[in-house]
């Protein structure tokens, strides 16, 4: 029952405070939401392009029609400054420029320059957008090669029977097809399994904030050791080993929340789940677990209060950057992946990272489920019987 009695009251009094009621709530929200936008867009199941048709003939419409009716496009048309704009907002990956006499071209078999392509530079898909429009391209132009073709060889050649008939060449199946999905990543027995640019980022955001968090909820114990209510429950048969494992209850419960707020406005307003499967879980769980522990050991460390708080943000930017918060941890160079090993930021993004892909690999999961399990173990011994200790000299 005083287990539970102290878990309660130290919910209670976080939770009093409005301040940090507000900073829980909107900088998670504000967080998941950018990187669930960047997800998002990441995510697409088609490629966005802006079209500008400057030539306005029916070679140009056609292929215009053609690339609208493409599977795996989503296109736009309109004037080329509002093509560019779209561009420079990252709303379409590409422009497209069907310039003018472009007709004349294709009617000569010289293309070259007819067709002008402006990308994002945060474009993945250029190379399959042109290879998309080359083969359209390729499609009209054979109509008229082979009618021309026809025409000096043959009397009474019809266009338009010819056009049907190399049409029913690309039915029910085309001569070349390009598919544009997302496919499954199987499992290997060695290598880093690769993760999008922005999920990587989404990921090292929350194990980051997740730290700070903890680290500014735990200054309890500083404040306890200032007012004497630590030593009063070292008169109390078994009280401080309660009140510690109370207040680790409690930060665990909020690093928790922390993580469900962000995790869910992602999933609810972006369609993005970025854990997903027990395994990840757990890696949160035990991760959570190994910040808490870490938090209480620190709060037994620090003095006051105030030293915590000061020193909470350098020591979660310095051990966010070595466990590879700010960068992407799959494929990097041993040397450096032997850095972030040492902190446990970065043994819970090893095993988010080679789990994106495959979140039910046990192999992936097992070490980092050992090392944030002892660590947490380990931290929450050192900080009790240090702290049992330094009491007992007072």
């Amino acid at each position: 029952m005083r287990f539970w009695s102290i878990l309660k009251n130290r919910l209670r009094i976080h939770f009093a405070d409005k301040l940090f009621v507000l900073a829980i709530l909107i900088l998670p929200v504000l967080l998941s939401s950018i990187s669930g936008y960047a997800q998002r867009k990441e995510k697409l199941g088609y490629v966005p392009i802006f079209l500008a048709d400057e030539d306005r003939t029916e070679s140009s419409e056609l292929l215009a029609r053609r690339l609208m009716n493409k599977e795996g496009l989503s296109v736009k048309t309109g004037l080329l400054d509002v093509g560019e704009k779209e561009v420079r907002n990252n709303d379409a990956e590409a422009l497209i420029v069907i310039g003018k006499g472009f007709e004349k071209k294709l009617n000569t078999g010289n293309i070259e320059g007819a067709i002008t392509i402006v990308k994002s530079p945060s474009t993945y898909s250029a190379e399959l957008i042109k290879e998309i429009i080359a083969s359209e391209v390729l499609r009209i132009y054979s109509t008229d090669f082979t009618y021309d073709w026809l025409s000096r060889n043959f009397d009474d050649t019809d266009r338009e029977d010819v056009a049907k008939r190399l049409e029913e060449k690309w039915q029910p199946d085309p001569v070349m097809t390009i598919i544009y999905e997302e496919i499954e990543v199987k499992a290997t027995e060695d290598g880093n399994i690769s993760i999008p640019p922005f999920a990587a980022a989404s990921l090292g955001l929350l194990i980051l904030f997740i730290m700070l968090g903890l680290l500014f909820g735990s200054g309890w114990l500083c404040e306890e050791k200032v007012n004497g209510t630590i030593q009063r429950a070292m008169s109390v048969k078994g009280a401080l080993r309660q009140l510690f494992m109370g207040n680790i209850a409690a930060l665990f419960i909020m690093g928790l929340f922390l993580t469900v707020v962000f995790t869910l406005v992602q999933w609810v307003f972006f369609g993005v789940l970025l854990i997903k499967g027990p395994l990840p879980f757990m890696i949160m769980f035990l991760y959570i677990l190994c910040v808490s522990s870490v938090s209480l050991f620190l709060s037994a460390v620090f003095q006051s209060s105030h030293q915590l708080q000061a020193s909470a943000p350098v020591l979660t930017l310095v051990t966010g950057i070595m466990g590879g918060c700010l960068w992407n941890l799959a494929g990097v160079p041993k040397p450096l992946m032997s850095i972030a090993l040492l902190t446990p930021q970065g043994w819970a993004l090893k095993a988010l990272t080679d789990l994106y892909g495959v979140p039910d690999r046990i192999e992936s999961a097992l070490p980092a489920i050992f090392v944030l399990g002892a660590a947490s173990v380990g931290f929450i011994v050192f900080s009790y019987y240090g702290m049992k200790r330094a009491l007992r000299r007072i």
